[in-house]
C-alpha cells in the first residue's frame, strides 16, 4: 500500500507532462519489476526500463519541469520518446529544449505519423501464394533480421513475445526457404499500423515488396484506416507513401537519446 501511496500521487500530478500513456496501476505493476529504475522527486516521476540492448527507456510524469533535477540515472545510456500533437506544439517544444539543454539529451530521430483511409484495389490477377504468415518457428529469424536491419534506439524492436502476438499480422516471403521479405503490422480496431517492411537488399528487383504492401492493404475488409510512423530521414519512404495517399496527421515522435 504504501508502494501504491507513494507514486500514485506523482502519477496524477504529472499526466499532463508524460510520455506514458498507461493506466496508473499498469504504471505501478511496472514500476514494481527488477529490471526497472526509479527517480522519484517531488516535481516528478522518473522511471527506466531495461531494453534488453545497450541503453535504458525512459519514463517521465513531470508537474513542473523548471523544478527538475537532471542528475539521474547517470550511470546508464538512455533513450526517451515525445510525442507531440501540433495543437501543443508550442508547450513541448519547451519541454524537448529544457532535456535538450538540461539533461544532455540530443535528439535522435523524429517520426511523422502518416495515415490514409482504407484504399480499395482491384487484386485479382496479382498472385500472393508465395506470401504466407508468419509461423512461431519463423519468428527468432525475424527478430535477428530485424535487429541487424532496424535501428534498436529509434524503431522499438518487438521482443519474441511481442512478435508472437503480431504473427498473425506478419507476412513473409521465402525462397528456398528462407525469409527474404517481411511486412510486420498491427491491427488496432479498424486501424492497421505498419510496423516494419523490408526486402533483403540481394532480393530487391523482383516486386517482393509491391506484392506485401498490396497484400497489407487488402487482407482484411474490416480495416477502415491505416497508419505509419516514419522517420523524416527516409525521404524515398514518405514519397512512397504519400504516392498511395498518405498524409501527414498532425502527430511527431521525438527519440530522444543521452549517453
Amino acid at each position: 500500500m504504501m508502494f501504491k501511496q507513494k507514486y500514485l500521487e506523482q502519477i496524477k500530478l504529472g499526466v499532463n507532462c508524460t510520455n506514458s500513456y498507461e493506466f496508473s496501476e499498469q504504471v505501478l505493476n511496472r514500476l514494481k519489476q527488477k529490471e526497472v529504475l526509479i527517480n522519484s522527486q517531488s516535481k516528478g516521476l522518473f522511471f527506466a526500463e531495461n531494453s534488453s540492448y545497450d541503453f535504458w527507456r525512459l519514463y517521465f510524469y513531470i508537474q513542473d519541469i523548471s523544478q527538475i533535477e537532471w542528475n539521474f540515472f547517470r550511470d546508464v545510456p538512455l533513450v526517451t520518446e515525445i510525442v507531440v500533437r501540433n495543437s501543443k506544439k508550442e508547450l513541448w517544444d519547451n519541454t524537448i529544449k529544457t532535456f535538450q539543454n538540461k539533461g544532455n539529451f540530443k535528439v535522435y530521430d523524429t517520426f511523422n505519423r502518416m495515415f490514409r483511409d482504407k484504399i480499395d484495389m482491384d487484386v485479382s490477377g496479382i498472385d500472393f501464394s508465395l506470401i504466407e504468415t508468419a509461423q512461431k518457428q519463423d519468428l527468432p529469424i525475424v527478430k535477428k533480421l530485424l535487429e541487424e536491419n532496424f535501428d534498436a534506439y529509434s524503431d522499438r524492436i518487438p521482443s519474441l513475445i511481442e512478435l508472437e502476438k503480431l504473427a498473425e499480422t506478419i507476412f513473409l516471403i521465402k525462397e528456398n526457404s528462407k525469409i527474404v521479405a517481411f511486412f510486420i503490422t498491427e491491427r488496432k480496431g479498424t486501424t492497421l499500423e505498419f510496423r516494419y517492411w523490408l526486402v533483403l537488399e540481394s532480393y530487391r528487383g523482383r516486386k517482393y515488396g509491391n506484392t506485401l504492401m498490396k497484400r497489407v492493404l487488402t487482407f482484411d475488409p474490416e480495416i477502415v484506416r491505416i497508419t505509419s510512423w516514419i522517420s523524416q530521414k527516409n525521404k524515398n519512404v514518405i514519397l512512397a507513401h504519400e504516392h498511395l495517399g498518405f498524409k501527414e496527421d498532425g502527430l511527431t515522435n521525438y527519440i530522444l537519446y543521452r549517453a
